[in-house]
C-alpha cells in the first residue's frame, strides 16, 4: 500500500512535468519574432525536461530505500510531513538547474571554479539536504532547520552592517527584514523540534 503510496505520487509529478514540458515547447514552437527564435531553445527545454524525469526516477528509487531503511530501523515515521514534502521538492529543483548552471559556467563559458564558491556554498548543503531528505537521514533535518536560522542571522548581520554604515533604509524595509528574520527562526525551529518530523526520521 505504502509503495502504491509512491508510485502514485511520483507519476503524478511526472505527469505534470510532462505536461510543462510540452506546454513550453508548444510555446516555442509557435512563438515568432525574438533572437534567438523561440525553436533554438527547444532543444534546452527537451534536455531539462528529460533530466527532470531522470531525477523524478533516482528520487523515487531513493525515497523507496529510504522506506526500507527507516523499516530496518522499526521506525514508526509512516507518511511524509508535508513540511519535509515541499522542503525535498524545492530542494530537487535547486539540485538539478544548480547542476546545470555549475556545468554551464565551467564547461561553456569557461569560468573556474574559483569564481562559483558563492553559489556552491548555498548549492551544496541544499543538495544534501535534498538527498538526506528522501534517504531519511536525520542529519539532513538538523542541516535544513540549522540552516533557515544561518540564513536569519546573515541577514539579521547584513542589516546591522548597513545601520553602522550609515546607509538610509525605510521603515518598510527594516520591518520585512525583522519578519522575515523571525519567520526563517521560527520555521528553523519547527523543523528542528517537530515531534511528527522526528518521529518520520526516527
Amino acid at each position: 500500500m505504502k509503495s502504491d503510496y509512491l508510485k502514485n505520487v511520483f507519476r503524478g509529478l511526472h505527469i505534470v512535468l510532462a505536461l510543462i514540458g510540452a506546454g513550453l515547447c508548444v510555446l516555442l514552437v509557435m512563438s515568432k519574432g525574438g533572437h534567438p527564435p523561440g525553436i533554438v531553445l527547444v532543444p534546452i527545454v527537451v534536455v531539462i525536461w528529460l533530466a527532470g524525469h531522470a531525477l523524478l526516477w533516482l528520487s523515487r528509487r531513493l525515497s523507496i530505500r529510504g522506506k526500507y531503511l527507516a523499516d530496518s530501523r522499526s521506525s514508526a515515521g509512516g507518511k511524509w510531513p508535508v513540511v519535509l514534502i515541499l522542503l525535498a521538492l524545492i530542494s530537487g529543483i535547486v539540485f538539478i538547474f544548480g547542476l546545470f548552471v555549475i556545468v554551464w559556467q565551467v564547461f561553456i563559458e569557461n569560468d573556474q571554479l574559483r569564481e562559483l564558491v558563492l553559489p556552491l556554498v548555498f548549492w551544496t548543503p541544499i543538495s544534501l539536504c535534498f538527498f538526506g531528505f528522501l534517504l531519511r537521514k536525520s542529519w539532513s533535518r538538523i542541516l535544513a532547520g540549522g540552516g533557515f536560522i544561518v540564513v536569519a542571522a546573515v541577514l539579521a548581520k547584513q542589516m546591522v552592517e548597513s545601520l553602522m554604515r550609515s546607509h538610509q533604509h525605510s521603515g518598510t524595509e527594516w520591518v520585512i527584514a525583522i519578519i522575515v528574520s523571525i519567520v526563517l527562526v521560527l520555521f528553523g525551529l519547527y523543523i528542528l523540534r517537530s515531534s511528527r518530523i522526528k518521529a518520520f526520521y526516527s
